[in-house]
């Protein structure tokens, strides 16, 4: 065998289902031993989409995404995906061909090294220098990415070693012991919940991660706690139960702020410190902070939680809820006051406004069905106003922030569930960036909407520049015909300018069940409402 069969082999036990990117020559033999493997790949139009869709397959999934790229270019391009995944800890394992180990020198074309350009941005890089070391190093690459706290690792793959011969198997996965959790640290939980007077729950995206969001949910019920969600964590407690908060994450601009101003304490439940920054929660009254997680709370200058638990998530929620004594039902009016602002869109003047366009997409999508947001103005009104029912249904970044995710995304949630409706709703300056991804969704057969928000500029850009200087520059630009462009992909497309004409749209199109393109004219006067990350 070769080097490359045996990574394919190791690759096939580790559950490996797709593998997203772009061939090159530094590649050849890994891509002729995926032929026949069952192993599919992807290719995309870009190295950023594919790392992008292999980071959202692995943060639907909890099992790494895989994406594979050549040297040079390819693996330069990957990397804003691979930030992206590291920042949003998603388990993601990038590969990347390479120049044999004796040509790996400066200068020679197209050569960087890759081990120095990924170890800012993945927990480790591995170089292989050998086929027989193949099967540790890919058991290594994959535990340590599904590791508390996941992320990407990167896989450095030189020519030579994928061609040569090589003998070998893939290693045992062999499941990870559970931390117990400390019966002292829950004992001090329990008593700052038992003698609180305002307590609340900020959850994150780690009850996502450990798949512990029923019993978040009983632990929130028997003790009466309200929980707010971050954009990672939306969803594990449904919008319309009385204790849900809905998502927070907007600094200063949370409908649901003063909550945390109120608040005497709060419990930090899977929540990572990337996720919504404490000096934009631990604000107001004097507050005690509990952190319930499976691994250590991030360390952050000025923050430290008073306890924390560390261990099985549910583990440790399911003891709390053993043990406790329902408080005061203190948030009910700030919820109603939520509702109502949530059930309060302007009245319609000159193109759609945005929130008419969150309302609408929400209307035709069911609890479990999947909206995708960009990066842009378009993002603070879905994350804002956009209620959700069940984890994974609004899915967001919420570390690097990199425009174009929206169409890549949307094609890794269809993948991963095929039964639901997806729709992607995306700015047009991020669908320049990726929309000719559009075509990989068509030749894969995926369809999903995408809603682009036209409003022909970089809007929260010119906000903050007119605002810091009274002028602004770099932050308009034409479009092109953005339905006849769809067209020629052969995507379905239509443009509309009323929120009426948006809906009929958007429940033809996912009635039909057709990848779908819908171009929008923003009423974009509202964003000067906005208060910009």
């Amino acid at each position: 065998m070769k080097g490359s069969d045996i990574l394919v082999k190791c690759l096939q036990a580790e559950g490996v289902e797709r593998i997203y990117g772009i061939p090159g020559e530094e590649n050849l033999d890994l891509m002729d031993s995926l032929i026949g493997s069952g192993i599919e790949f992807v290719l995309a139009r870009h190295e950023s989409s594919a790392a992008f869709m292999a980071g959202m397959v692995g943060r639907l999934t909890g099992r790494p995404g895989v994406c594979l790229t050549t040297l040079g270019p390819g693996a330069a391009n990957m990397a804003i995906g691979v930030t992206e995944a590291y920042l949003g800890y998603c388990p993601l394992v990038a590969m990347s061909g390479q120049l044999p180990a004796e040509c790996q020198r400066y200068p020679r074309k197209q050569y960087v090294d890759l081990r120095s350009m990924f170890k800012p941005i993945t927990k480790e890089c591995i170089s292989v220098r050998s086929g027989d070391d193949v099967p540790h190093l890919t058991r290594r690459a994959f535990a340590l990415a599904t590791e508390e706290r996941p992320g990407p690792v990167f896989m450095d793959l030189p020519q030579d070693v994928m061609g040569q011969s090589a003998e070998g198997a893939p290693r045992e996965i062999v499941p990870r012991d559970t931390i117990a959790v400390p019966p002292e640290a829950l004992a001090m939980v329990r008593e700052f919940l038992t003698t609180s007077q305002h307590p609340m729950v900020l959850s994150g995206a780690g009850v996502v991660r450990g798949g512990a969001g029923e019993a978040l949910r009983r632990f929130a019920e028997v003790w009466n706690l309200p929980v707010a969600m971050t954009w990672l964590g939306a969803g594990v407690m449904p919008f319309d139960h009385p204790l849900s908060l809905g998502t927070v994450g907007l600094r200063r601009a949370d409908m649901m702020r003063a909550a945390f101003e109120a608040a005497d304490l709060i419990v930090l439940v899977g929540f990572d410190l990337m996720e919504f920054e404490p000096q934009y929660w631990n604000i107001g009254t004097t507050k005690r902070v509990a952190y319930i997680g499976s691994a250590p709370c991030d360390i952050v200058p000025g923050f430290a939680p008073d306890v924390q638990v560390i261990g099985d998530l549910s583990t440790s929620l399911s003891s709390l809820a053993n043990a406790g004594r329902p408080g005061t039902f203190w948030t009910g009016a700030l919820k109603d006051e939520l509702v109502g602002m949530l059930n309060t869109v302007p009245e319609e003047t000159s193109g759609v406004k945005p929130q008419a366009i969150v309302r609408a997409v929400r209307s035709v999508l069911g609890r479990k069905d999947i909206v995708v947001s960009d990066v842009g103005a378009h993002l603070i009104w879905m994350a804002q106003r956009y209620p959700v029912y069940e984890e994974n249904t609004l899915l967001m970044s919420n570390g690097l922030f990199p425009m174009g995710v929206g169409v890549p995304w949307a094609i890794a949630a269809k993948l991963t569930h095929p039964g639901r409706k997806v729709v992607a709703s995306v700015g047009d300056g991020s669908f320049a960036m990726t929309g000719m991804e559009l075509l990989t969704a068509k030749e894969l057969g995926k369809p999903f909407v995408t809603v682009v928000w036209n409003d022909h500029s970089l809007d929260l850009i010119r906000i903050k520049q007119e605002k810091t200087f009274g002028r602004s520059l770099g932050t308009s630009f034409s479009n092109p015909d953005l339905v006849s462009y769809a067209r020629s992909l052969g995507v379905e497309g239509a443009k509309v300018s009323t929120e009426a004409e948006l809906q009929e749209a958007l429940t033809h199109y996912l009635r039909e069940d057709v990848l779908a393109l819908i171009d929008v004219t923003v009423d974009s006067r509202e964003n000067a409402k906005l208060n910009p990350r």
